[in-house]
């Protein structure tokens, strides 16, 4: 088999595995139950064995209903670990396509340039790790927001001491880590302070931060922010026309962070590079 094949399939396996304990994180703590103990049922509490645990294929197999009381199964399952998987294969594809075995890029996580499969330096493979680290905490706190519109506070501060500490160790300018960090939380703090709440809530202000100090740029962080106000005006636009929603509904704007957050990790130096060539 191709290694690079090989490593792939690595990838988006450990990507599924670890969306299948991304849903026990998600629904115990919306629940307020530990995350530590065996897989259950959550309509008959059945302890689930190994074989109604394997992801993707247990749902396929089972028809998406439990195995022991015959319930729907939610979608959720499938959907996070089929998420999860293709995060981490896209962040390894992307990666490991990068220039100098990945050279920690200034604006996100992959630069462009020569294919390097397993040459890729320890760098290269430390940043493979790393994106799938930030692309775990942002796809756990887009679930979160999309179906709950909260922002857990020991996912969102996880993630920035895991940010900041994986960012200062890979050698990225600690002054625009701190700085980013800060940037990130300023923009939603003073949003909250002059609307009182009304227009972002706090857990944003501790999401901004987060983002702030994934990207460690202040131009990962433009780029992030901007694309967010972007896709959530065309997401609600049409929503609007259609009256589905009003003037004060709520839309869960961290969705569409994290969706940005993503695409400025892998391709902020691509995104950014075309912005300038467009200005000139």
């Amino acid at each position: 088999m191709d290694v690079t094949l090989f490593l792939a399939v690595i990838f988006f396996l450990l990507g599924l595995a670890l969306g299948s304990f991304f849903n026990v994180v998600i629904l115990r703590l919306v629940a307020e139950q530990s995350i530590s103990g065996r897989s259950h049922c959550p309509h008959c509490g059945t302890q689930l064995k190994w074989y109604d645990n394997i992801p993707l294929l247990s749902f396929i197999w089972l028809r998406g209903r439990c195995h022991y009381c015959h319930k729907h199964i939610s979608w959720q399952y499938p959907l996070v670990e089929l998420a999860a998987g293709l995060l981490w294969l896209v962040g390894y594809l992307v990666i490991a396509s990068g220039s100098e075995a990945i050279s920690y890029s200034s604006q996100g996580i992959a630069s462009s340039s020569t294919w390097l499969g397993l040459a890729m330096t320890p760098a290269g493979w430390l940043a493979v790790i790393t994106f799938g680290i930030f692309a775990s905490f942002l796809l756990i706190l887009f679930v979160f927001d999309l179906r709950w519109y909260i922002l857990p506070d020991v996912i969102t501060l996880s993630g920035l001491v895991a940010a900041l500490a994986l960012n200062f160790y890979l050698g990225k300018d600690w002054r625009w880590l701190v700085g980013a960090t800060i940037l990130g939380a300023a923009w939603f703090g003073f949003q909250y302070a002059v609307s009182r709440g009304k227009w972002v809530g706090s857990g944003d202000i501790r999401l901004g931060a987060l983002i702030g100090a994934m990207l460690a740029s202040w131009q990962g962080l433009v780029m992030a922010l901007f694309g967010a106000y972007l896709l959530g005006s065309v997401v609600a636009i049409p929503l609007l026309v259609l009256k589905k929603k009003g003037l004060k509904s709520e839309l869960p704007f961290g969705t569409f962070l994290t969706l940005t957050t993503l695409t400025a990790l892998l391709w902020g130096d691509q995104i950014w590079q075309w912005y300038i060539l467009l200005l000139w």
